[in-house]
């Protein structure tokens, strides 16, 4: 969850009528999230220099480098590439703001930019700055929010700190308190869900954090339907976003359907970066295995969970932690309790805030007994 907690610095925050250069920012973006990150950089590049003055497109720019190196390049280049861009940035924000202080649009993508770098403190286990820069670039963010309520896609990052809060410490809890928040799953479920439906720009974000937390927090998988529905018809090579679909389908017993998903995956894969083959193996195998295990065809689920654990190699933990726990169900099915006891355990040690860490815990004092 702490890094889901970091994610929404990605958002670029607005898209709103009235400041020339709007129009191609937005074909930026729908590039980079369809994966075509080249041909956005080339675009962001031009829209940079012909429209210094556009709030939206500094962040934009350096959010579609990120998203190109993340998919071709080694973990720390890409956190080295993102740090120069933001140290690029922030200056010309800064000079926005300093010329337009009653515009809060300069601000709150100064805010967020500022907060991004937080993200590359987070991969590099950086605790204190991670939070001195999420301080500072959180205020800001705050403040827009505060003071302009109708810019909806401010809730979204309000939102998902509120949501953090509520599955902390009490002490994180109180410390949340001191900033004005609501430390409770329904406030930040109520701002995400705002931003989802009410923001101009953030709901691709948002639609993609509440699929998530849907599936995997505090799940209604009604919900990660509807959401993920909407990621994928208007993204539809956005590799990602089609894995959430997936689940959401599996889980909402839509199998027909689910199969022509995960159909769909295996067409889509040859296409990725092999850094991006790399990243999604896991998810892949364990969609599959998923839907195996949801067919009662359980030997061919458990040979897919096994690949999945085996050869993950994304960053976040979210899939692993399911696919341990699939892989105990499976091998109590079988009454293997050694081997479910040991998947079970490794999917509790990584105690990521997911609602399979809570049932590893509960099948390690009892075993799973299958479909009841």
């Amino acid at each position: 969850m702490k890094k889901i907690l970091l994610l929404y610095w990605v958002v670029l925050t607005s898209l709103y009528a009235g400041y020339p250069g709007d129009s191609l920012v937005w074909r930026g973006v729908q590039k980079f999230y369809n994966y075509e990150t080249s041909e956005a950089i080339v675009l962001l590049k031009q829209v940079r220099k012909a429209y210094p003055a556009n709030p939206t497109v500094h962040l934009t720019w350096a959010a579609a480098r990120w998203l190109h190196s993340q998919a071709n390049d080694p973990i720390p280049e890409t956190y080295r590439l993102l740090e120069a861009d933001l140290d690029t940035i922030i200056p010309l924000y800064e000079k926005l703001v300093e010329k337009n202080p009653n515009d809060p649009y300069y601000q709150l993508y100064l805010g967020s930019s500022i907060g991004l770098k937080a993200r590359i403190y987070l991969g590099k286990k950086d605790w204190f700055n991670t939070l001195v820069w999420a301080y500072r670039g959180f205020n800001r963010v705050q403040e827009v929010a505060e003071k302009h309520p109708e810019i909806y896609d401010a809730q979204l990052p309000i939102g998902v700190a509120e949501f953090y809060a509520s599955m902390s410490s009490v002490l994180v809890q109180w410390a949340a308190t001191l900033f004005g928040l609501q430390p409770t799953a329904k406030a930040g479920l109520e701002k995400i869900e705002a931003a989802a439906e009410k923001g101009e720009w953030s709901w691709i974000e948002a639609k993609g954090i509440l699929s998530f937390i849907y599936l995997w927090v505090k799940p209604d998988f009604q919900k990660a339907l509807l959401h993920s529905r909407d990621l994928v018809k208007n993204f539809p090579q956005n590799y990602y976003f089609q894995v959430l679909y997936t689940e959401s389908l599996l889980r909402s017993d839509s199998l027909q359907a689910a199969r022509a998903s995960l159909t769909r995956l295996d067409e889509m894969y040859p296409n990725l970066t092999a850094t991006q083959q790399k990243w999604y193996f896991g998810y892949r195998s364990y969609e599959w295995a998923l839907y195996y295990f949801l067919t009662g065809r359980n030997d061919l689920a458990l040979e897919k969970v096994n690949a999945a654990i085996t050869q993950y190699g994304a960053e976040l933990d979210i899939i692993l932690a399911n696919a341990y726990l699939l892989a105990g169900m499976l091998n109590d099915v079988k009454r293997d309790r050694e081997a479910a006891i040991e998947a079970y355990q490794a999917c509790r040690d990584l105690d990521n805030f997911t609602t399979a860490v809570q049932s590893a815990r509960q099948y390690l004092r009892q075993p799973y007994k299958g479909v009841k």
